[in-house]
């Protein structure tokens, strides 16, 4: 087996695509398991809204552009991706399995675990959805509970609580059609904002309490998590796109105009505030709007109606009637959003709790460029779909069998 055919064993492909752009990552793992970014694109569209294809032709040239970017980069091919789904797809179930543990010896192997998980599956998830993730919650071995994973452990009835994140398989048929246009084999899927917090979060800030945001173009995203556990999951209908369009038409300039005064300046604030670009009477932030004829009081208006709102919609979903457990971490924002100067400011004078912008973590060859907010998802895709693939051929096993059946029936959809 030569070098070439090696490395492309060792080679990982992630795909997030959002509202505005697409950003594909190719990563590999080294012999002592560093992941290791070898190429980045990015496209940038206006054929995605709310997670539904409206322009297919916009999207698969954002993601060509960006496929052809990422592997002159890595001088290799592009291998089969894993894509992030936006939480507007996705729904959540809760469930219980129970398997028995029948082998001389009754210790309690891989095979049970993933026994017990699909008669979880069966039971709750719809006919017409598919799992994207799970999220196991606890494990019981004869009616005991048990810290950590069961396997090894001697007993004769094992259990398991489950939380199953679906999106449903005609969205997924679509986007899979639509990238097989562009030549892009799909093999996995997986929760853009649960793929983030896996990066971004630790486990001692899940503990204690702590929301991930992703605030996107179009939509974005909440993940709120107590006592170690996703307590809650939601995709907020707003986005950066909602305050360009609002200054746009509120001020009467145009989108390009709008899009540089959301990226300059941001929140307005007097001088000193804690929030962000102040309007110095002389400052560079002043000409700006003197250059497109805006008066400061009506940019702070048009701009701080909709900020606030974002955060009151967040503080809506962090707030939600019967969760337990607080949330001393803060919040934890990443996404294109994040670098708007003052928005996290705005969400902790708002919410009362910090809010942090959360960089991917450091991988390996990840350009200086895309060590941002904006890019902490694809990073985070890349980052776990190396990780399974190095694990799944260490054990000498494939991705678990409820996981390999959501791909098997999209394909099975695709051919009828």
């Amino acid at each position: 087996m030569g070098e070439t055919q090696l490395r492309g064993e060792r080679l990982a492909a992630a795909l997030d695509i959002g509202t505005s752009k697409a950003a594909v990552i190719i990563a590999e793992a080294d012999p002592a398991g560093v992941v290791k970014v070898i190429g980045v694109g990015t496209g940038f569209h206006r054929g995605l809204h709310r997670g539904e294809i409206t322009d297919a032709e916009a999207l698969i040239r954002a993601v060509m552009e960006a496929v052809i970017k990422a592997e002159r980069m890595a001088q290799a091919a592009l291998p089969p991706v894993v894509i992030g789904i936006p939480g507007t797809l996705c729904s959540s179930y809760a469930a219980r399995g129970v398997a028995a543990v029948k082998r001389p010896g009754r210790r309690v192997e891989a095979a049970d675990v993933e026994r017990a998980l699909d008669a979880a599956a069966a039971v709750v998830i719809p006919p017409e959805r598919r799992i994207v993730d799970r999220l196991i919650r606890t494990y019981l071995l004869d009616g005991q509970m048990i810290e950590g994973s069961p396997i090894g452990l001697a007993g004769s009835r094992l259990e398991v609580d489950v939380q199953f994140i679906t999106a449903p398989l005609s969205a997924l048929a679509e986007l899979v059609n639509c990238l097989g246009q562009a030549g892009i084999e799909v093999d996995e899927a997986a929760v853009q904002v649960l793929a983030a917090a896996r990066m971004v979060l630790a486990p001692g800030q899940r503990q204690l309490g702590v929301v991930l945001v992703d605030l996107g173009a179009g939509q974005t995203d909440v993940a709120v998590f107590r006592d170690g556990q996703l307590d809650t999951m939601a995709c907020l209908p707003v986005g950066t796109d909602n305050l360009v369009r609002d200054l746009s038409a509120g001020l009467g300039i145009t989108r390009e105009q709008a899009e540089q005064l959301v990226r300059e300046i941001g929140c307005p604030a007097p001088v000193n505030s804690p929030l962000g670009a102040s309007l110095e009477e002389d400052g560079p932030n002043m000409a700006l709007l003197d250059d497109m004829q805006v008066e400061p009081g009506e940019y702070s208006d048009v701009f701080m109606a909709r900020a606030e709102e974002i955060w009151q919609l967040v503080r809506s979903h962090t707030n939600r009637e019967g969760s337990g457990g607080s949330l001393s971490t803060g919040i934890r924002l990443v996404g294109g959003g994040a670098l708007v100067p003052g928005m996290a400011a705005l969400g902790a004078q708002l919410l009362g709790m910090p809010v942090d912008a959360s960089l991917p973590e450091y991988l390996k060859g990840l350009p200086e460029a895309c060590q941002s907010p904006a890019y902490a998802a694809a990073a985070a895709l890349a980052q776990d779909r190396v990780r399974s693939m190095t694990q799944s051929q260490a054990v000498g096993t494939s991705r678990p069998a409820s996981l390999n059946v959501l791909w098997q029936k999209v394909r099975e959809w695709l051919k009828s």
